[in-house]
């Protein structure tokens, strides 16, 4: 499957530039995003968990368990969208960076998405720009959707829990911040929707702003 998106990533860079009335239309940009929903919800869950397994090596931690697909923990009983179990990660900077490693590899992931989109490396045809587009989307979900999550079990919780926020209270002014980081992260990816809707529009239209092309789940990735 990864070497399935990664091909098709590669495919669509690799596109040649079309001409204005050659780019598909908004509603067919609309259906293929909506179709590779579902591989960007995969890769980006392998990337998620894949990121707690490398940052516990990073930290003298071993893997027990890899689970990047859906389903419920028989420990806690909890229904997660992936799990990845280690043990050897001790001390509260280890296991912060641990639990906050996806945040890491998101920001990362987008920084890389910006660079191509202020460059020349980015694509020109309408099907390149939707792959990075809908894959930007995916880590900006990812990013974001735990703002608001108030499970004991949710990395973000765990994280601020071992800074000394116990409270909602205490967590308030973290939330602040991630919900601003995810606000600005959010504007540099809605750039490329509107940059995405507008190669088929005449010039000087005033073209809709589209909606995002977010896998829709309830734990992204």
């Amino acid at each position: 499957m990864i070497r399935t998106i990664v091909a098709v990533v590669a495919i669509a860079l690799a596109a040649p530039k079309t001409a204005r009335a050659d780019e598909p239309s908004d509603q067919k940009l609309f259906a293929i995003g909506a179709a590779l929903a579902v591989p960007t919800w995969l890769l980006g869950t392998v990337t998620h968990e894949g990121s707690h397994v490398v940052a516990a090596e990073l930290v003298g931690g071993d893997t027990v368990s890899f689970r990047p697909w859906p389903g419920r923990d028989r420990t806690s009983g909890v229904f997660q969208m992936g799990l990845t179990k280690v043990r050897g990660v001790r001390g509260d900077g280890k296991r912060f960076f641990f639990f906050m490693a996806p945040k890491i590899t998101d920001v990362i992931m987008l920084g890389g998405y910006v660079a191509l989109y202020e460059t020349n490396a980015y694509p020109d045809g309408a099907y390149g720009q939707l792959v990075l587009t809908v894959l930007a989307t995916g880590f900006w979900v990812d990013f974001a959707k735990d703002t608001l999550a108030f499970s004991p079990h949710n990395d973000l919780v765990k994280s601020m829990s071992i800074l000394g926020l116990k409270t909602e209270w205490q967590r308030l002014p973290a939330r602040l911040g991630m919900a601003a980081a995810s606000v600005g992260l959010g504007y540099l990816v809605w750039r490329g929707h509107e940059r995405l809707f507008e190669l088929n529009d005449e010039p000087g239209a005033s073209p809709l702003a589209p909606p995002f092309l977010v896998p829709v789940v309830t734990r992204p990735f």
